[in-house]
């Protein structure tokens, strides 16, 4: 790095960051799809006979959004399939590794704060760092990647 090129972190805006989770949502579909085959393959049944049922699968469609981000963010280096497109990454605040843990609490927060009307989302307009409530939360944020 040279005087004349300093190196600048640009935070990633809502654009980018809605259609990376976009391009992420067919992903998970697809996930979820393949999950409901198999487990209609197993039980030889559909799943809509009871509340039970209902709820096992509401939960395991949640564990399986939230294992979806916290893996690729773990294994990409902060990126899952749809950040990598359009070149955005999560880091930690400070520069540090980001943990399983730290990851883990980005999701959850992401998922409480995006029930409640996409309020995670709408949120980046007002901050002028471009930060989501589940990046302030968990003390990472969304960068640009050059």
């Amino acid at each position: 790095m040279t005087i004349e090129e300093p190196e600048k972190i640009k935070s990633a805006g809502f654009f980018r960051r809605i259609l990376a989770l976009f391009y992420d949502s067919l992903l998970i579909i697809g996930i979820i799809f393949g999950f409901l085959l198999l487990i209609t393959r197993f039980f030889n049944k559909t799943f809509n006979e009871s509340p039970i049922e209902i709820f096992f699968l509401q939960v395991t469609y949640v564990l399986i959004g939230v294992i979806f981000f916290t893996y690729f963010w773990k294994v990409n280096n902060g990126q899952t399939l749809g950040m990598q497109v359009w070149k955005i990454k999560v880091i930690h605040e400070s520069d540090g590794d980001l943990s399983t843990v730290t990851l883990l609490l980005r999701s959850l927060y992401g998922l409480v704060f995006n029930s409640l009307f996409g309020i995670n989302y709408i949120y980046i307009f007002f901050n002028k760092e471009k930060r989501s409530l589940n990046d302030i939360l968990s003390k990472t944020k969304v960068v640009r990647i050059i």
